[in-house]
């Protein structure tokens, strides 16, 4: 009988060793994924320097598709696994915008959805070399909302997080985003971009350390026409969670009435709005009003501050406009358990398909605009400080989330092992030391 246990007990340790390793704390700067990354790095400035400059007025269009499909049964995505529903509030879209410099194209395409689902980018690669063009032309992101459209995400850990997977519901996402696209291209006409920065500080907290650091911006680039019509892209850093999980409803969340409320105005046609450093960053209601109320004031109190500065901003209408993708190395997967235990990497692989992705780099004139294939916390921005550093090199930074690919939440790297959060310890999904990781390219690049 003690040798029919110990064979079960060695059994069952053997079989816990292949499903469970230790969290590898190797310095990240000395590891070949780092030093390829940079080798990556440099090869993109490389090539940047070497691009021609544009002497031609900037084109631009702009276009927008709906992405609900009619008579299908779907979920909510965000919070966890919710199953279908019940309304819909606000429609959703998939928004595009297109630049043309007169030597190169590129586009940015925005999802109203919790993140840009990784199986439309791969149906995209796919689709837009069909008009000659490709997803290295493309800055993607989505607005973050947690009420938004699921059913996107094929895998295991996407059926869990996003609901039960629909076929129709991802066909419906990728072709309007391939039809945002092209009727974007179709429209364009000859315009300027401008820059817009500044604070909203009531509206978002630290929602992992009470009282914590925030990056208070709102960012945008102003778009204005010469045929007079004229444009918008906005970022914030709060999440979009103003409705909590007992509204099974479809909502843009407060990203929605910012971007309604700005198109309401005689001197904005249109409007877009991309998750900016959301990490580690939430909602505030300064007046304690809270899920539908809070949507109203927080995007009209964002959208007031944009207003203020938008009739001084002036626009520049010789710019070069190119979407550069720095491919990211990442070490196996380091999904913990506990605080030096893992799941291993090949069990990560099977739930969700692997870590993969880029740093994307839009450069439209002076404006350095980033994009991260994650939750990418304000916290790093302020660490770095991006912001003296682009005004050092005569340009302005500005950074969104979720771009094509996910890789979990990328935070301050001194919370690896001090902070408890869900956002820390269940959502950091590649290990300790990134925050420094992404933060160094993301540097690397604006120093160029």
């Amino acid at each position: 009988m003690k040798k029919k246990i110990s064979f079960f007990l060695l059994g069952f340790l053997i079989f816990i060793s292949f499903l469970i390793g230790r969290i590898d704390r190797t310095p990240l700067h000395s590891t070949a994924e780092y030093k390829n990354t940079i080798i990556n790095t440099d090869n993109i400035i490389s090539a940047i320097h070497k691009e021609v400059s544009t002497q031609d007025t900037l084109l631009v269009g702009w276009a927008a598709q709906s992405i609900i499909p009619k008579n299908v049964v779907l979920p909510v995505a965000g919070y966890g696994f919710r199953t279908v529903y019940t309304a819909v509030r606000d429609s959703l879209y998939a928004r595009a915008f297109a630049f043309d410099d007169g030597v190169r194209e590129s586009f940015v395409l925005t999802l109203d959805l919790m993140i840009f689902p990784i199986e439309v980018r791969k149906r995209l690669e796919k689709l837009l070399p069909t008009i000659g063009l490709t997803t290295d032309q493309v800055l993607f992101s989505a607005i973050h909302t947690h009420n938004g459209m699921g059913g996107f995400d094929p895998s295991a850990l996407g059926s869990l997080s996003m609901g039960k997977y629909s076929e129709a519901a991802t066909q419906k996402i990728t072709e309007a985003s391939f039809n945002a696209i092209k009727k974007a291209r179709n429209t364009k006409s000859k315009g300027g971009i401008g820059f817009i920065q500044t604070e909203s500080p009531d509206w978002v907290r630290n929602r992992i350390v009470d009282g914590g650091r925030k990056e208070n911006s709102i960012r945008a680039i102003k778009i204005s026409r010469t045929d007079g019509k004229r444009a918008i892209i906005t970022t914030y850093n709060a999440h979009a969670t103003c409705l909590n999980m007992d509204f099974w409803v479809y909502s843009r969340d407060y990203p929605g009435e910012f971007i309604d409320y700005l198109e309401k105005q005689p001197s904005i046609d249109f409007a877009m709005y991309c998750a900016g450093m959301v990490a580690s960053h939430g909602p505030n209601s300064p007046h304690g009003e809270r899920d539908f109320e809070m949507i109203k004031h927080m995007g009209q109190a964002l959208s007031d501050s944009i207003l203020k500065k938008w009739d001084d901003t002036t626009v520049d209408y010789i710019v070069d406009a190119s979407v550069h993708k720095v491919p990211i190395n990442f070490r196996p997967s380091q999904v913990r358990i506990e605080e030096n235990l893992k799941v291993r990497d090949w069990v990560f692989k099977m739930a969700s398909g692997g870590l993969e992705g880029d740093i994307t780099y839009f450069k439209l004139g002076d404006i350095d605009w980033f994009g991260t294939p994650s939750d990418f916390s304000g916290e790093i921005a302020l660490d770095y400080k991006f912001d003296s550093l682009a005004k050092e090199h005569n340009k302005h930074f500005m950074l969104s989330s979720f771009n094509g690919n996910y890789v979990g939440y990328i935070t301050c790297d001194a919370y690896y092992d001090s902070l408890q959060s869900y956002e820390i310890r269940e959502m950091n999904w590649v290990g300790p030391e990134y925050g420094a990781y992404f933060g160094d390219v993301i540097e690397k690049l604006i120093r160029n």
